[in-house]
């Protein structure tokens, strides 16, 4: 028996890492001109961000049902446990529909929950730290405290075009001071403690590429990088392919930051995540 990591979809980590350690994904619902569509399921992040072009109203997400999590957890039964970790609680409720998921259940393996305290990049970072110690085959106990300590690891910078999805979605946090005083520059923003915060603001979008550069090569040495944007898979590419040269040994991930991250973030947005090495 060995221990299994279940997560939802705001992870945004590419499918074939998902598959590589087996990793549960939850997907939240995002509601889309009369729709609910699962994330990652019902619609992916290119069709999410062709519709987001187009529709005149900003979508809204919600957690995922208790019953979505009930069924993930019945269906690892054969699981000696099992480490559930989730989206910061300030930025959503999707960790206490897992809580009352697990508590739902007839019986099964014991549920041990993490409160990443990030999003997106950060989230799928500690998620794949977690992972990677349950295929070597540690214990319950052993593999959430893994994920717990990976949490003051990673950090998370992004790039947004604009602050407005994060306000209109009600996710801008402490970035709320920039509020109607970034009309002419492109706001940098990280994650700090569960809610987003500011980072840096520059005058083009040249210029805050360079900065989020700038920030990732001071992570040298750092094992794992995650670089994913919403929408704009080239330049995520193109920023992996920047960093490469200036981050010798550090393995790095391109991915899409998905619609449930989408709706928040709005296209355009760039980021960069990473998992420091263990003292």
């Amino acid at each position: 028996m060995t221990v299994r990591i279940v997560t939802d979809s705001t992870c945004d980590l590419p499918a074939a890492l998902v598959e590589e350690y087996g990793i549960t994904v939850v997907p939240l619902t995002i509601e889309f001109d009369g729709e609910s569509l699962r994330d990652g399921v019902d619609i992916d992040a290119a069709g999410f961000y062709r519709r987001l072009a187009e529709s005149k109203e900003l979508p809204r997400t919600s957690q995922p049902s208790v019953e979505s999590f009930q069924r993930a957890y019945d269906a690892l039964a054969g699981a000696e446990g099992i480490v559930s970790i989730h989206i910061s609680t300030k930025l959503s409720g999707t960790l206490n529909s897992a809580t009352q998921g697990a508590a739902s259940r007839a019986g099964g393996p014991p549920v041990e929950f993490v409160d990443s305290r990030f999003v997106a990049l950060g989230l799928g970072a500690i998620v794949v730290e977690a992972a990677r110690i349950a295929k070597e085959g540690e214990d319950l106990p052993t593999v959430a405290a893994a994920a717990r300590e990976a949490i003051g690891r990673v950090d998370v910078v992004a790039v947004v075009d604009t602050l407005e999805y994060l306000r209109r979605g009600g996710r801008i946090g402490r970035a709320s001071m920039w509020l109607g005083s970034v009309l002419s520059v492109k706001p940098l923003v990280a994650v700090d403690d569960g809610e987003v915060v500011p980072f840096a603001r520059v005058r083009t979008r040249a210029r805050a590429i360079d900065r989020l550069v700038e920030f990732a090569e001071t992570q040298k040495g750092a094992p794992l990088m995650f670089v994913a944007g919403t929408g704009a898979p080239d330049q995520t590419a193109a920023l992996a392919a920047r960093l490469a040269p200036l981050l010798p040994g550090t393995r790095l991930i391109e991915g899409d930051l998905g619609p449930a991250v989408g709706v928040h973030a709005g296209p355009g947005a760039l980021g960069v995540a990473p998992l420091r090495a263990a003292p």
